[in-house]
């Protein structure tokens, strides 16, 4: 009862108390169609699905400490953007910046292209980022529609992979002013590979680190980094890494 309380007040005090109760509200209904919400911190109406994970994520960047709004990122690059919801957070804490967003998942595409509709500075890719061009299968790992992991071979639904440089390619961006990546243990290959020169052209990191599930994956990470100079930040589940300029 007290964290139902708790959640209630953190609601009202940030959307007043008609969006929060409904908000709780949402967060209460079964699965099944989609919901507007209407947010300062996304800059405006974004689309959810009640009674999925998308609550719980709109929770991550509305109520926790997200990504802080006091840089000056010119491009992005979204690894793992779901619906869409950390993409407008993006778009409307850096509105000069030009943001890719990646997605593998189709439902959770097709609900991030409905919430990135018609913002010019935001570009969608249906793919998985992988440590090799080519093709991946989707697994749930049991948690809803934020738990796809990409696996080399195996069952599920086949998706495009691409390498970081080739998505760079392909949006024509010579450099990536801020990677954010949440790809639910992938990092783990991805960070693995042989080469890793293209870290050169990527000024700040935010990354969501699964060793929970996936011990290994802060390991190589930070062997990958190391041979640049970094300083560190944490934000709810995600350590910012931003290069230091010697």
């Amino acid at each position: 009862m007290r964290k139902a309380f708790r959640e209630l007040a953190s609601h009202v005090k940030a959307h007043g108390m008609a969006r929060g109760l409904r908000l709780i509200w949402l967060k209460s209904q079964r699965k099944g169609g989609v919901a507007c919400i209407a947010s300062p911190v996304t800059g405006g109406a974004v689309w959810v699905r009640p009674g999925t994970s998308d609550m719980a994520i709109y929770d991550q960047i509305v109520l926790q400490p997200y990504l802080p709004t006091d840089r000056h990122f010119e491009t992005i690059v979204d690894c793992g953007s779901n619906i869409g919801l950390t993409v407008r957070y993006l778009n409307a804490a850096y509105p000069n910046a030009r943001i890719v967003a990646v997605e593998p998942d189709k439902g959770n595409y097709e609900m991030l292209q409905r919430n990135t509709e018609g913002i010019a500075a935001i570009a969608c890719a249906r793919a998985a980022v992988w440590h090799e061009a080519g093709s991946l299968n989707l697994r749930r790992e049991g948690l809803g529609s934020s738990g796809f992991q990409t696996v080399a071979g195996g069952e599920g639904d086949v998706v495009e992979a691409l390498t970081v440089p080739l998505l760079m390619k392909r949006f024509g961006l010579e450099r990536v002013s801020l990677l954010k990546i949440d790809i639910e243990g992938s990092e783990l290959e991805l960070f693995s590979a042989a080469d890793l020169s293209w870290i050169d052209r990527v000024d700040a990191i935010s990354i969501e680190l699964h060793d929970s599930w996936r011990p290994g994956c802060g390991d190589a990470f930070f062997k990958a980094i190391a041979p640049w100079n970094w300083t560190y930040s944490f934000h709810g589940g995600a350590v910012l890494c931003e290069k230091r300029m010697n």
